[in-house]
């Protein structure tokens, strides 16, 4: 074992994987040698040194050409995927270096994983656009510590939260007010005038306590003379509070632009009470120190049009 770890560690070269590959593929010495362009005593040698060098039998002769033996089935595995890295980050590093890198990390809000992201993505596909995206969806505090640790490129969080480290630049997009919902069928639709003392009778759906509005509502409800409910979830899970509203006579706080989403299918309505001032100040965050691609800026400022036009679609 230790001979194999020793040799892996000092004396494993990429050619020694592709003349792996290459072999398996043309299970013949002579045709390895003229796809690697080499003369077929160097294809012997190399792989008689890589076998020397682990102790171990990677190929058999046998009529049906060169067979890789179990120890050289289990290396070739490793071999094509140490390639397939290796190929993938020539591609990345070549396409930064052009300044084409089309691979865009975004941390995104719950609230708009149903709203503003997905027209962003239906304008990138529509104006084929060839862009790698990664989602990754949680909290504004999540996506904060996300772009600490550079797992996402930009997040589009909440700015109406507490300022912002120097570390970070922000951009506004729009404000999305948060309206109270419950289900379609719920008792306080069938009422002809919906006080907020009303809210006082039923669970609630609440942000976690970590969540940027959770204090915000709770101090807007306690002004209106509304007991919170001791009876309540927390969730930033955008499923699961649906889900729950639907099944239960609780009320919950969304986004408007969420809660109109649902709306429209019929799920949950709109209870007609206000929440003054009360709202998500969208826009984009990114951590200064870390430069954007060209490309990178330009699906950002596509984004940003997206943005815009949803805010004048919606109002």
């Amino acid at each position: 074992m230790a001979k194999i770890d020793n040799y892996l560690r000092s004396n494993l070269k990429l050619k020694h994987l592709q003349l792996l590959v290459t072999l398996d593929e043309m299970r013949h010495i002579g045709k390895a040698a003229s796809f690697l362009n080499v003369t077929q005593p160097a294809v012997s040698k190399t792989l008689a040194d890589f076998e020397d060098g682990l102790n171990i039998k990677l190929f058999e002769r046998s009529t049906r050409g060169m067979i890789p033996t179990r120890a050289g089935v289990t290396l070739l595995k490793h071999a094509k995927t140490i390639l397939n890295e290796i190929a993938s980050a020539r591609d990345e590093l070549v396409a930064i270096s052009e300044g084409r890198d089309t691979s865009i990390s975004i941390g995104i809000l719950p609230s708009i994983s149903l709203s503003l992201f997905p027209k962003f993505v239906s304008t990138i596909s529509n104006d084929n656009i060839i862009a790698s995206i990664s989602a990754k969806e949680g909290s504004s505090d999540a996506l904060l510590a996300l772009l600490r640790a550079g797992e996402v490129d930009v997040a589009i969080g909440n700015l109406s939260d507490k300022p912002l480290g120097l570390e970070f630049k922000t951009k506004h997009l729009y404000k999305d007010p948060i309206v109270i919902v419950a289900k379609s069928a719920h008792p306080l639709f069938q009422k002809e005038q919906i006080n907020w003392a009303d809210l006082s009778n039923y669970p609630m759906v609440l942000a976690p306590v970590f969540a940027s509005t959770r204090t915000i509502i709770e101090e807007f409800l306690l002004n209106k003379k509304v007991n919170l409910s001791k009876r309540y979830l927390e969730s930033l899970s955008t499923l699961t509070n649906i889900g729950v509203l639907q099944e239960t006579e609780a009320i919950g706080f969304l986004s408007k632009q969420l809660a109109d989403y649902f709306k429209k299918s019929g799920v949950i309505d709109i209870i007609p009470l206000e929440m003054e001032n009360i709202y998500i100040d969208i826009g984009l965050i990114w951590y200064a120190e870390r430069k954007l691609t060209p490309s990178q800026s330009n699906i950002i400022s596509i984004l940003e049009d997206t943005a815009y036009k949803n805010m004048v679609l919606n109002g």
